[in-house]
């Protein structure tokens, strides 16, 4: 084939796959507005599509796939609300490059208003930052789960004008239980990210302990660091598990690659939203996020 010849072909090869990726913006799009329509039509009775991000242990990864899925679905879109439940540091503010006035902790008390927590990240992604309190003299003592699981009641008020909510709990079960809002549009996104014993174990305990306190609750695997049939064998393992001791059975949220020109990008203090467009990470998050906005389900890899 002649170089021109070759060039055309390019061309023309750039060209389908970016009508493609049009075609499937305006898809997501198209059923993103039909989700909300249908929340409208119904009074909001199901609530707004809801993941709870967390790990069985430290160190999995949910602060990086909380924002990796937040700025996919926002990228198309959706209003989303990222809420970060970590009381002690916050690390999502520091992820996204924001400087918060003050976090959730500081609803603690009703001394002032969901509004007033919230830091607008772009105009479609709104960050609850998480960390100490920063408002009004700011109380210092440890919250009590009552009042932890206040304070989360009265973020999620702010969920209603919005199309997604996405809850970093971390690998603090207290923020996970706190973080439960009983509604039918939940969903646990257990983040298991090895495919060590230790590590696979700890990912089916934290799905026992919220298994079996509510027991309604979709609870999906989703595999950091590891993609294809590798990513399969860990949730293979975790879902055989379930299926003997639980009698239940998981579902595949899907898998996020290790991602080393993302790592290298943040470690070099690119804003994350910049670090991540386009990378295969942000690409495999697109998926796992258009699939619990829309309702459709994974399939192992491969088939």
């Amino acid at each position: 084939m002649s170089p021109s010849l070759l060039t055309a072909s390019a061309n023309a090869s750039s060209q389908a796959d970016a009508l493609l990726l049009a075609r499937g913006r305006a898809t997501s799009l198209r059923r993103i507005d039909a989700l909300s329509n249908d929340r409208a039509l119904h009074g909001g009775n199901g609530g707004v599509p809801t993941l709870l991000c967390a790990s069985g242990r430290g160190g999995s990864g949910t602060s990086l796939v909380s924002a990796l899925l937040a700025v996919a679905a926002a990228g198309e879109g959706a209003r989303v609300l990222l809420v970060d439940a970590d009381e002690h540091v916050g690390p999502l503010s520091l992820l996204l490059g924001v400087a918060p006035r003050a976090s959730w902790q500081d609803l603690r008390g009703a001394r002032v208003a969901p509004r007033d927590v919230v830091t607008p990240v772009s105009t479609t992604l709104t960050l609850v930052a998480g960390g100490a309190a920063r408002l009004n003299g700011a109380v210092t003592t440890p919250l009590t789960a009552a009042e932890r699981r206040a304070c989360m009641v009265r973020v999620h008020a702010l969920a209603q004008e919005m199309d997604l909510v996405v809850v970093d709990c971390g690998a603090r079960f207290d923020a996970v239980l706190a973080s439960m809002q009983q509604q039918r549009s939940e969903q646990l996104v257990a983040v298991t990210a090895g495919a060590d014993p230790i590590g696979l174990a700890s990912t089916f305990a934290l799905c026992k302990a919220v298994h079996t306190r509510q027991r309604a609750l979709p609870l999906q695997v989703l595999v950091n660091r590891h993609d294809g049939s590798d990513a399969m064998r860990c949730f293979d393992v975790i879902n055989a598990g379930a299926q003997q001791f639980l009698g239940t059975a998981l579902q595949y949220a899907g898998a996020i690659p290790t991602d080393p020109t993302l790592d290298a990008a943040l470690r070099a203090g690119m804003l994350f939203p910049d670090a991540v467009a386009g990378s295969p990470a942000a690409i495999a998050a697109h998926d796992v996020v258009m699939r619990s906005l829309t309702g459709t389900s994974s399939t192992r890899p491969g088939i």
